[in-house]
């Protein structure tokens, strides 16, 4: 799955560099395939908008649960979203309202209500710390 959402966001990625942690001995999880590879197609072309390589996606095994994390190494979230970092996944929210990377904020909001759909959470860290924003799934 994460490789072919790889291949789906190369167009926005071009030569970006992605690099994978994803441990042989990972469980298989049921869900919807088609919806979580948009979760993270998504979550790929943000880290090519709006930061800097590598891009990094990770998966571990926890209790009851997979976590998923994409990880660019950019400037990070904007430090106006520090402590407000949950609002990015509202509809038409930007972490910058005026930017001139197009987009209408939509995406962040599709990935929350597909993750909720499966039972999961997903959550946004790096607000001004830099460098890099972190998504976790």
């Amino acid at each position: 799955l994460v490789g072919s959402a790889i291949r789906a966001a190369r167009p926005a990625l071009g030569a970006l560099e992605v690099r994978t942690a994803l441990p042989a001995d990972l469980p298989l999880v049921e869900f919807d395939a088609v919806l979580i590879e948009r979760v993270l197609v998504n979550l790929l072309e943000n880290a090519a908008k709006y930061g800097a390589p590598p891009i990094d996606i990770a998966a571990e095994a926890l209790p009851g649960t997979l976590r998923i994390r994409v990880r660019d190494h950019g400037p990070g979230l904007p430090a106006a979203l520090r402590g407000r970092e949950h609002t990015l996944f509202d509809k038409f929210t930007r972490g910058q309202s005026e930017s001139p990377t197009p987009g209408v904020g939509l995406g962040l909001a599709i990935c929350r209500a597909v993750v909720l759909a499966h039972g999961g959470d997903i959550a946004a860290s790096g607000a001004g710390a830099g460098p890099g924003a972190e998504f976790t799934v």
